[in-house]
């Protein structure tokens, strides 16, 4: 729950921490005991989570304190799930009560349809005995259709047969034109024709940008709409993730097959997510395959989290190869590719592919188990000449050997050379776990790694790391052009050293944009 503090909403004038509608003091209670304000409620029973605090909501009249929800200005956000308590014991009581907490759990449905301040709705199925999907979404279809400010409809878990499919698609094609995120997950029974249904639902509702499948079953039939929809639909973002534990969720090859067609078709979609969704090795190739054969992309963040594989299959070196030239040059900003297997033996297709994605930024290689020490230190040294990454997440791997902090340290600024330096990493920034915090040399380098003036991260380091400390050339820093010739003709009356290397290989970074030091003093004459 989140504080109401920040509310957009300038009408509502908070009189207490509280919502100023009469609410039931068991409801009260429950709110003090998750969060005193409550701009997001979770309506969800917390028995098994919180055992000195039991309550299951459906023991709440909702008929008498519907005004709790129904009237409510501060609730924002309503994810509404669980209510179906698992202890043997209170099952006995719901098969006694089964009539009394259908009803109920009714006059609680029609108190959130009731509401006009909601912008994000989440409901999970099985809400209690005989009371299915279709009945709570035709009990919302109402809110769906009048509440202006609505932005996000979540529903999961349930079964989608053809009533629940048509009165879903009714709702979104007359929803009042706010929504703008749609999202089915865990639903069972999903076909191709209730998923062209809800797509031509969305086709009039232009507004929805957003569509979620989670967890879901996808076959051929689904696939087909999905990769139509993707030339038919305005969509900026598109979920279908697997579970935590990938248990639920899959896709036929066909299905896949037709999704990446649409995709190599698409020129609005800019978010696109299989994190733990197994698209298996052929789906992954094809999905690179449609990225790279679409010049008009606007692809900025994949997310491959746990999906470029199975239980059986993992990509060869050489079908990683295949891969990643087919994401080389790619406009991603942000790729996630953790727990997928990579070894070794990738590492330098990979980092040659990333090196080339001009506009990648963020990059997750969250538990690729099977790198070694020895892998890491390539993927650092041959990081060194990535131009645009800053951010890398690499937690659960194998780090921890100090020839991966030097080959980290090295790629930052490699001081063989003032060259070498100045060629060396000058964007990454974060690093995270960062596993290097011990070294501060390699913490420092990060630091200057922020700055977004390249060359004067190239400058810093140069003075910092290749020359001795005692000696201070923070004024060659500041030292104007003007003044370059005179100082090359100073040193060069001398053996060679490290000052005129350094001015001799890179005048450029010699420059500023203060003041020029030194142009309009005047020598003192001697008498």
């Amino acid at each position: 729950m989140t504080s109401n503090n920040n509310s957009d909403d300038a009408s509502v004038e908070s009189s207490g921490p509280y919502d100023p509608c009469d609410i039931d003091e068991e409801v009260l209670e429950y709110i003090k005991a998750n969060d005193p304000d409550w701009v997001a409620l979770y309506v969800t029973f917390n028995g098994d989570a919180n055992p000195n605090f039991r309550f299951d909501p459906l023991s709440i009249d909702w008929k008498r304190e519907n005004s709790a929800i129904s009237e409510s200005r501060h609730i924002k956000f309503l994810e509404i799930r669980d209510l179906q308590q698992q202890t043997d014991e209170h099952y006995l009581y719901c098969e006694r009560n089964k009539e009394d907490r259908v009803e109920n759990a009714k006059a609680f449905y029609r108190s959130v349809a009731a509401n006009r301040s909601l912008k994000y709705l989440a409901v999970e199925g099985n809400i209690t005995f005989g009371l299915e999907m279709k009945d709570t979404v035709a009990i919302l279809r109402p809110f769906v259709q009048s509440n202006s400010k609505l932005r996000s409809l979540q529903l999961g878990h349930f079964t989608m047969d053809a009533r629940t499919a048509q009165t879903l698609a009714s709702a979104l094609s007359n929803c009042a034109g706010s929504l703008n995120s749609f999202g089915l997950k865990r639903c069972d029974g999903l076909t191709g024709r209730a998923m062209e249904k809800i797509i031509n639902a969305m086709k009039v509702q232009t507004n929805i940008a957003e569509l979620r499948l989670d967890e879901i079953d996808i076959d051929d039939d689904v696939g087909i709409v999905l990769g139509v929809a993707l030339t038919t639909l305005s969509l900026k973002s598109l979920s279908i993730q697997g579970d935590y534990e990938m248990r639920f969720g899959s896709i036929s090859e066909a299905g896949m097959e037709a999704i990446c067609e649409g995709l190599s078709q698409n020129s609005t979609l800019e978010t696109l997510d299989f994190r733990r969704f197994p698209i298996g090795v052929n789906g992954g190739l094809c999905l690179a395959a449609a990225i790279s054969n679409n010049s008009a992309l606007a692809l900025k963040e994949l997310d491959l989290t746990c999906a470029v594989h199975s239980a059986q299959y993992s990509p060869s070196p050489l079908g990683w190869a295949i891969f990643f030239d087919f994401l080389s040059n790619s406009p991603l900003q942000n790729l996630q590719l953790g727990g997928n297997n990579i070894t070794d033996d990738v590492i330098p297709d990979m980092v040659e592919c990333l090196n080339s994605m001009t506009s990648l930024t963020q990059l997750n290689l969250w538990k690729c188990s099977d790198v070694t020490t020895s892998g890491w230190s390539d993927f650092f040294r041959l990081l060194k000449n990535n131009k645009s990454l800053r951010k890398c997440q690499m937690y659960v791997n194998s780090m921890s050997n100090m020839s991966v902090a030097e080959a980290m340290s090295s790629a930052l600024c490699d001081g063989t050379s003032v060259e070498s330096i100045f060629s060396s990493n000058h964007t990454l920034s974060s690093i995270i776990p960062l596993l290097f915090i011990m070294d501060p040399g390699i913490k420092l380098l990060l630091k200057m790694n922020e700055n977004d003036d390249k060359v004067e991260v190239a400058r810093q380091k140069i003075i910092k790391y290749y020359f001795l400390e005692e000696n201070n050339l923070h004024e060659l820093g500041r030292m104007d052009l003007g003044l370059l010739p005179r100082v090359l003709g100073y040193v060069d009356k001398y053996e060679p050293t490290r000052l005129y290397e350094l001015v001799r290989a890179i005048p450029s970074l010699i420059h500023s944009n203060e003041e020029v030091i030194g142009t309009k003093r005047k020598r003192k004459r001697r008498a």
